[in-house]
């Protein structure tokens, strides 16, 4: 939980929870009700951005946060030829975000 000041006094609990725990481990889904958000699925903000959820953090309130990457597209389009596709959505994210550090 994130304290209502946001300062966290045992330095070791933020650290273990946020970067060394396995976020696999951690819970995978936050349920809004109507709709299931999945860590390493991507995800529309209300104000149009996309993001993809790695972590759920929750404050002494029960408000739930995400650690998460903004997704950001430029204008170009570019031509990839099919016969180098290697993976799908389902396969390259979980694969992808394994490897970059959070």
């Amino acid at each position: 939980m994130i304290p209502p000041d946001g300062i966290i006094s045992e330095v070791y609990h933020a650290q273990k929870w946020r970067k060394d725990v396995d976020r696999h481990l951690l819970s995978p889904m936050y349920d809004a009700g109507d709709r299931h958000y999945f860590i390493d699925e991507l995800a529309r903000l209300k104000n149009g951005n996309l993001i993809i959820p790695v972590r759920w953090l929750e404050d002494n309130d029960g408000d739930v946060f995400a650690d998460a990457y903004a997704v950001t597209f430029d204008n170009q389009v570019r031509g990839f030829p099919c016969n180098q596709y290697m993976l799908t959505n389902y396969s390259v994210l979980p694969m992808l975000l394994t490897t970059i550090q959070f």
